[in-house]
C-alpha cells in the first residue's frame, strides 16, 4: 500500500478578501449590451471595467465598496469572444484581437476581485448538454437553449437581457464544446499540432484552471465540494472505469490518431488559416444577401464577425501573463501562402526529432497545464472520493496512462522539478507507478507509511523488469525522488546500509539495462542512448543526495 495522503494535503490557499458583489445599474447594463450587439466590444469592456473596479481603493470606509458585475450571460460571451476563431487566428483586424484579450483580461479582473460566488462565474462558465441543444430549423439557424438553462438556475432576469448576438447563441463556446473534457481534449491536441490555435487556447485555459482551483479552495473551506465547478463537470462522465478513462485521455491528448477524432474542433473549419486577399475577393464576390439566415452580404464587411472573410494572425498572449488590452498580434512570417502551419505540423524531419520529447506533447507550457488538471484531480478525491474515485483509486488511474509515456515527457509530467503534489501524494503517486515496473524479486510493500527501512528493503536496490533501458531509467527516477522525498521530510538518516542499498540498485539498474541486445537502429537508438544518459545521471544524482547527507 502507497503512503496515505496525509489530512493536511493541499491546503486551502490564504483566503482571498473578495469586494461584495452588486448587479449593474439598468442604464449601464443596457448600454454594455446594445454595445455588445453592435459588436463594439472593447466600449463594452471599457464600461464594465469601469463599473467593476470604481471606488476600488477608497479610503474614508470601513466597509468595502461594492463592485458592479453584469448578469452571467454577459460573462459567458465574454468567454466565447476571447477564444472564437473569429475574433483571434482567422481575422487580421486589429480591432477584434484587442477586444478577444479584452474579453478575457475583463473576465480575471472579475475573478479577481469579486470571486467565482460573487460574480456567479460557476453558472457563466456552464456546458450545454447535447441533450438540450436543439436541431436546426428548416433555415438553418441552431437554437439553444444555453441561457435558457441559466435561468432555470433562478435568475428570472436572464431573458429580458439576453443578448441578441451569434456569439452568446448559436456560436457560444458552451454550446458547441461537448463538455469541458472535450475542451481541454481539443485544447490539448492544438498544443502539438495547431500552434497558432493553442496560442489562444493556453491562455483561456489557464484562466478556467485559476477559476477551478479558487473555486475548489473555498468549496473545500465550508464542506461543500459537491457544489464545485469540478464536481459539475465531472458529474456527466458517468460511472464505470472505463467513462472516467476519457477525463485521461483529455488531460494527455497529444494530437494523436486516437486523440485527434475523439477530441476534436469545437467549431467548424475552426483550424484554417487566414484567407489570402484573393481568396477574400473571390469569397466577398459570392455572397448574397439572405437576411432569414443572417447572411449579409458584403454590408458589413470590415465589421461584422462571423460574416467577414476570416484572416487572421497567431495570437501572441502569454499563458502566464495578464494580457492586456492592446496585445501584439504581429505575424511571424508571410500569412499569405499558408506556410507557417505547414512549418508546424507537416515538416517531417521536424515530427520524427520531436516524436518522444517533451514537445510531442506541447511543450513545458502544455505540460504544466497537464499538471494542474491532475492536481485538481487529486485534491477533488481527497476532499469527495465517494462519488468519483479515491484518491488510490485515482492514483491507479494515473497509473495505467502515465507509465507508458515516452521517458521526456514521464518525467516532466510526473517529477517536474516544480512540485504539483505535496509530499506525501508525491510518494504515493512514486509507488503506485514503480508497482508495475520493477523486477518480481522485489517485496510488494503493504505498510501505511514509507520509512527509511522500507525504502532501503522494497525500493533502493532493485531494477525494473525487463531489460529496457527506458524502463530501467523511469525506475531510477521514481526511486531517486522516493530518496529525495524522505529526505524533505526528515525520515532520513544516512548509514552505511542506507548508501550499500543505493549503490546496489544504482549498479543493478545500469546492468540490467545493459543485457538488452536488440539490434536497434534510427530513432529508437536515439532513445535508448537519452534514456541511459536519463539512467546515469539519476544515479549520480542520488550518490551526491547521499553524499550531502552524510556531510
Amino acid at each position: 500500500m502507497a503512503m496515505p495522503i496525509s489530512s493536511a494535503m493541499q491546503p486551502p490557499r490564504s483566503t482571498r478578501h473578495y469586494r461584495p458583489a452588486e448587479a449593474l445599474p439598468t442604464q449601464l447594463l443596457d448600454h454594455a449590451t446594445v454595445c455588445f450587439e453592435e459588436q463594439l466590444y472593447s466600449q463594452s469592456f471599457g464600461l464594465l471595467s469601469s463599473a467593476l473596479t470604481a471606488g476600488q481603493g477608497s479610503a474614508g470606509s470601513s466597509q468595502p465598496i461594492a463592485a458592479h458585475v453584469p448578469p452571467v450571460q454577459h460573462l459567458a460571451l465574454a468567454a466565447t469572444l476571447a477564444v472564437h476563431p473569429s475574433l483571434t487566428t482567422r481575422t487580421k483586424d486589429k480591432d477584434k484581437h484587442v477586444a478577444a484579450d479584452d474579453a478575457l483580461a475583463y473576465l480575471r479582473n472579475v475573478h479577481a476581485v469579486v470571486g467565482v460566488r460573487g460574480a456567479e462565474l460557476d453558472k457563466a462558465l456552464q456546458f450545454v448538454p447535447r441533450a438540450n441543444v436543439a436541431p436546426r430549423n428548416k433555415r438553418g439557424k441552431t437554437k439553444t437553449r444555453h441561457l435558457d438553462l441559466m435561468a432555470e438556475d433562478g435568475d428570472d432576469e436572464m431573458a429580458s437581457t439576453r443578448i441578441r448576438s451569434a456569439y452568446a447563441e448559436k456560436e457560444s463556446l458552451w454550446t458547441n464544446a461537448e463538455d469541458f473534457w472535450g475542451v481541454v481534449g481539443w485544447a490539448f491536441n492544438c498544443s502539438v499540432q495547431h500552434k497558432h490555435r493553442w496560442a489562444t487556447w493556453k491562455v483561456s485555459l489557464a484562466f478556467m484552471l485559476d477559476v477551478l482551483e479558487s473555486d475548489l479552495d473555498a468549496r473545500t473551506a465550508d464542506s461543500t465540494v459537491t457544489d464545485s465547478m469540478l464536481a459539475h463537470y465531472i458529474r456527466p462522465i458517468g460511472e464505470g472505469r472505463n467513462n472516467k478513462r476519457r477525463l485521461m485521455r483529455a488531460i494527455l491528448a497529444d494530437g494523436g490518431p486516437k486523440s485527434s477524432p475523439e477530441f476534436g474542433e469545437v467549431w467548424k473549419n475552426e483550424t484554417k488559416l487566414p484567407k489570402t486577399k484573393k481568396e477574400d475577393a473571390r469569397a466577398g464576390k459570392k455572397r448574397k444577401l439572405d437576411l432569414d439566415n443572417g447572411e449579409f452580404g458584403d454590408y458589413f464587411d470590415g465589421s461584422s464577425d462571423l460574416d467577414s472573410p476570416a484572416t487572421s494572425l497567431p495570437r501572441s498572449r502569454s499563458a502566464t501573463a495578464l494580457p492586456t488590452s492592446r496585445a501584439s498580434r504581429r505575424p511571424s512570417g508571410d500569412e499569405e501562402d499558408g506556410e507557417a502551419e505547414d512549418s508546424i505540423t507537416c515538416n517531417p524531419r521536424t515530427k520524427s526529432s520531436q516524436s518522444s520529447g517533451v514537445e510531442a506533447f506541447g511543450g513545458i507550457e502544455s505540460i504544466q497545464l497537464r499538471q494542474r488538471l491532475l492536481s485538481l484531480l487529486v485534491r477533488f478525491c481527497h476532499n469527495h472520493p465517494t462519488p468519483f474515485l479515491d484518491t488510490e483509486d485515482l492514483f491507479d488511474l494515473y497509473t495505467e496512462f502515465l507509465r507508458p509515456l515516452p521517458l521526456p515527457v514521464f518525467q516532466q509530467l510526473v517529477l517536474s522539478p516544480k512540485r504539483w503534489l505535496d509530499t506525501h501524494a508525491q510518494s504515493s503517486l512514486d509507488q503506485m507507478l514503480l508497482r508495475p515496473l520493477l523486477a518480481s524479486t522485489a517485496p510488494a510493500y503493504l505498510a501505511n507509511a514509507l520509512t527509511q527501512l522500507d525504502f532501503e528493503t522494497h525500493y533502493a536496490p532493485f531494477t525494473a523488469n525487463t531489460t529496457s533501458v527506458t524502463d530501467n531509467a523511469k525506475v531510477s527516477l521514481l526511486v531517486e525522488d522516493l530518496l529525495r522525498l524522505l529526505w524533505m521530510s526528515g525520515g532520513l538518516v544516512y548509514g552505511a546500509k542506507l548508501r550499500k542499498r543505493v549503490e546496489a540498485g544504482i549498479e543493478a539498474r545500469r546492468e540490467k539495462a545493459a543485457m538488452d541486445g536488440r539490434r536497434k537502429a534510427g530513432a529508437r537508438a536515439r532513445d535508448d542512448e537519452d534514456a541511459g544518459v536519463v539512467l546515469g545521471c539519476s544515479g549520480d544524482r542520488m550518490l551526491v543526495c547521499l553524499d550531502m547527507i552524510g556531510g
